[in-house]
């Protein structure tokens, strides 16, 4: 299910009788985002949205960037592959279009996600762009990156052993099994991390309880990074209750501020006038 009003928002993701793969904030409730407003104050709902040019707020750039609040022009087609939603948005600081063409296949359980950025002005201009999707994990739920061997740090929350801007081992520095996470019982901390898609760009979730999984793949030579949010009732605004979430983020740049991703890490993205980069993303329900 997908909310074009509210950023073209993906706010459902599942197999028919299957489990809700999307975490959905019980304390926000769904609404027209007001671009006035924080982004985790008034549009944190949940469910999977775009993030460009900017994750953590980078002035005069807002937090979360600026798709999540932009109005989306929207159409439907059907075909053989299946059913594709198109929307497409536009700069208000910067002069771009994003369009994402989110395909339904017909034949297996899978979305391809399509993305095309285009310049639409006359100067260049630095970026980054991540997919929000906010996961529904529990405790025993288990995370899995093949060819990701580690990870550096960006926010940290309730811990002490890791720090920002640490590079450490994934997943064993972070509390991991040798080849895996698995969400702890405990939790009362959250930690955003960055690393390489690697070679295989495939990401899983496993729901042990339901025998159900998430696998997003991408190309590593179109989205070469992945944030990891691992929220274990560790974080929440002030004032609201710490929530258990994680967000499984294929992006392309890092960390989440543009001006640490110019300055500090060295990934930040150029688009210069006229230029066109397109991407894919998949997500596969088994």
């Amino acid at each position: 299910m997908v909310v074009p009003s509210v950023g073209m928002r993906i706010t459902h993701l599942r197999r028919p009788r299957g489990r809700e793969w999307l975490w959905r904030n019980d304390q926000i409730p769904l609404s027209v985002p007001d671009p006035d407003r924080s982004y985790v104050d008034g549009a944190d709902f949940g469910g999977w949205d775009e993030c460009f040019p900017t994750v953590a707020p980078s002035p005069p750039l807002p937090d979360h960037g600026e798709l999540w609040s932009a109005t989306w022009q929207s159409s439907i087609s059907e075909h053989a592959g299946g059913t594709t939603l198109s929307g497409s948005a536009t700069g208000r600081l910067l002069p771009y279009e994003l369009q994402r063409d989110l395909t339904v296949m017909r034949d297996e359980p899978m979305l391809r996600l399509r993305y095309r950025l285009r310049h639409l002005g006359d100067a260049p201009f630095r970026w980054l762009w991540s997919a929000h999707p906010l996961l529904n994990v529990q405790p025993g739920s288990v995370l899995e990156l093949p060819t990701l061997h580690q990870v550096r740090v960006d926010h940290v929350h309730g811990r002490t052993d890791v720090a920002r801007n640490d590079i450490v081992s994934w997943p064993a520095g972070l509390g991991g099994e040798a080849e895996r996470f698995r969400f702890p019982e405990d939790g009362g901390w959250a930690v955003k991390c960055f690393g390489d898609a690697g070679p295989s760009g495939r990401m899983t979730v496993t729901d042990p309880r339901r025998d159900e999984r998430l696998t997003l793949q991408v190309r590593p030579a179109e989205v070469p990074q992945v944030g990891i949010w691992l929220n274990c009732r560790g974080w929440a605004p002030p004032g609201r209750t710490p929530y258990y979430t994680l967000g499984l983020e294929p992006c392309i740049g890092a960390p989440d501020r543009l001006a640490d991703a110019v300055e500090e890490w060295g990934l930040a993205q150029t688009l210069t006038p006229g230029e066109e980069r397109v991407w894919e993303v998949e997500v596969r329900l088994e």
